[in-house]
């Protein structure tokens, strides 16, 4: 599978932090020398105690086989990290993978009950072989309830992920204080051959209550062929959850579950193949779901949450929504809904961009006034398709799939090209960058539309210099219910005008300070 690398060598080198020194300990591929040099290197530093000041360094292109799970102790901080991925094989980023070896519990790759930080790495959910593997990097919860567990993920291949032992997600959350940071990251080929509804990116495991998300943050990220992006079910949500210049392709099912947002943000992102199962009326009411976000009324909730209708602050702006006419073709015309075309409410059509129940949430108005001030949309480009360069879309073998999904639940891998991934071939073989000149300038600030690090990289070193500002201003839309800088022209290319200056009220992005929260009650 992979070729010879050099040989075992650990080298120590000093950094300076803003809060200790830290060890950084080079460990070299598996290639040559063996299985399981991670797992050996990680849990010498838990025995000497030193885990937390140390930062693995993991070489390009190189190869880490595990040989059981990575366990992160209780108030410990695992950080792991691979150089910046060139435009070359070797500069490749370093895959983690399972052994083939028999007898390995493989239910987490990672199980964190203190804090993880994965910087360049390719996570593959999959062994040498090249079988997919249902692991979940986990989360657990830290015994003190004032105590957060934090994940941070900056450029991560999350990679072939399927339904793993818990039923939870890529990364899932068993813990009541999470705060996770996505940057950068892509999350590809998340499927499950016999689930509709798995892999997905973040997620509470299936059938628990209890547990419960501070804050999120996905930014510039892409999901590519995935069951759900991000998972709310059984009472347990996020507080505060956001989306920004993120390129949604192929979701099977819901994009972003369920309608229990109490501080939420999606901006300056694009949907395409959102929710391909479909809305069969006969099966989910008279309010189809819709493909991106949707809002349930607190009175439906099922259960208690600190805040009413009015607290509430969600902004949807600067989206685009496309489903492609092969997929609206494959509904109407599949052998299921042509034999059943005498009962079109038994037959899958496309989900709409909003459901018309949220959109009573945005739109309703009383005396003149939104009656939901806080909850936005704006900027929206409904059947807009952005034509990607190279789309990642394995169409034979997906509708084969969805057709099994609507009759007989049969199985079959619907992933794009997995073997290209089991292979470690860099650079990746899709461009998601795209044709449609109204989307790449319909951004804040006239940036494209979608994940701008991994398909836009010369715009995303224009955007990341005004980062800070644009997020105020989405910081600060979603706190008042207005856009801070409408009334005044944009200059191409900024987030906002020369005249515009963060307000003494938000002179940071909302989610930069998160405030203390008690143990969860839900």
């Amino acid at each position: 599978m992979k070729r010879f690398f050099t040989m075992l060598t650990v080298t120590v080198i000093w950094a300076t932090s803003l809060f200790a020194q830290k060890v950084t300990v080079n460990v070299a591929s598996d290639f040559g020398v063996g299985e399981g040099s991670l797992n050996r290197a990680v849990q010498t530093a838990v025995t000497a105690g030193t885990l937390s000041n140390t930062v693995f360094m993991l070489e390009p292109y190189g190869l880490y086989i595990l040989t059981g799970t990575i366990v992160v102790p209780v108030g410990q901080h695992l950080e792991i990290v691979g150089p910046v991925p060139g435009n070359t094989q070797e500069t490749a980023p370093p895959q983690i993978v399972w052994t083939s070896s028999g007898g390995v519990t493989t239910n987490f790759n990672f199980e964190c009950f203190g804090n993880i930080t994965l910087r360049n790495v390719w996570l593959l959910y999959a062994n040498t072989g090249g079988t997919q593997v249902g692991s979940s990097l986990q989360i657990q919860n830290n015994p003190d309830p004032n105590v957060q567990e934090t994940a941070v993920f900056e450029n991560v291949l999350f990679d072939y992920s399927p339904t793993p032992p818990n039923a939870g997600g890529a990364v899932t959350v068993t813990a009541d204080r999470f705060v996770g940071t996505f940057k950068n990251c892509y999350f590809r080929n998340c499927t499950d051959t016999h689930l509709r509804y798995y892999g997905r990116a973040l997620s509470f495991p299936f059938n628990t209550s209890g547990w419960h998300h501070d804050y999120v943050l996905f930014e510039n990220c892409t999901f590519a062929n995935i069951g759900y992006v991000y998972m709310q079910e059984g009472g347990e949500y996020g507080d505060n959850v956001h989306f920004n210049h993120c390129t949604f392709l192929n979701t099977m099912m819901f994009t972003l579950q369920s309608g229990w947002w109490w501080k939420a943000s999606v901006t300056n992102s694009i949907f395409v193949n959102a929710f391909m199962f479909g809305d069969i009326p006969a099966a989910g009411g008279d309010d189809p779901n819709g493909g991106t976000i949707r809002i349930d009324s607190v009175s439906t909730f099922g259960f208690t949450v600190p805040f009413t209708e009015q607290d509430r602050r969600i902004l949807f702006a600067h989206n685009s929504y496309y489903i492609e006419d092969w997929l609206k073709d494959w509904m109407a015309n599949n052998p299921y809904s042509l034999a059943n075309a005498s009962n079109p409410d038994t037959i899958p059509r496309p989900q709409p961009m909003l459901s018309p129940a949220t959109l009573v949430f945005f739109d309703s108005t009383a005396n003149g006034q939104k009656a939901f001030p806080y909850m936005n949309r704006a900027n929206l480009y409904d059947n807009a398709n952005p034509n990607f360069l190279i789309a990642p879309t394995n169409v034979t073998d997906l509708k084969t799939f969805l057709l099994y999904k609507w009759t007989t639940n049969a199985d079959i891998n619907w992933a794009f090209d997995p073997q290209a991934g089991t292979n470690q071939v860099w650079p990746i073989n899709e461009n998601l960058s795209y044709l449609n000149s109204t989307l790449r300038t319909a951004g804040m600030g006239g940036f494209p539309l979608g994940d701008l690090y991994r398909w836009w990289p010369s715009r995303y070193t224009q955007w990341k210099a005004q980062a800070d500002a644009e997020n105020a201003r989405i910081s600060t839309w979603l706190n008042t219910g207005k856009d801070p800088i409408t009334s005044v022209k944009e200059r191409p290319g900024s987030a906002v005008p020369a005249s515009f200056t963060l307000s003494q009220n938000y002179p940071n992005p909302f989610w930069s300070d998160i405030p203390p929260r008690g143990k969860s009650n839900h």
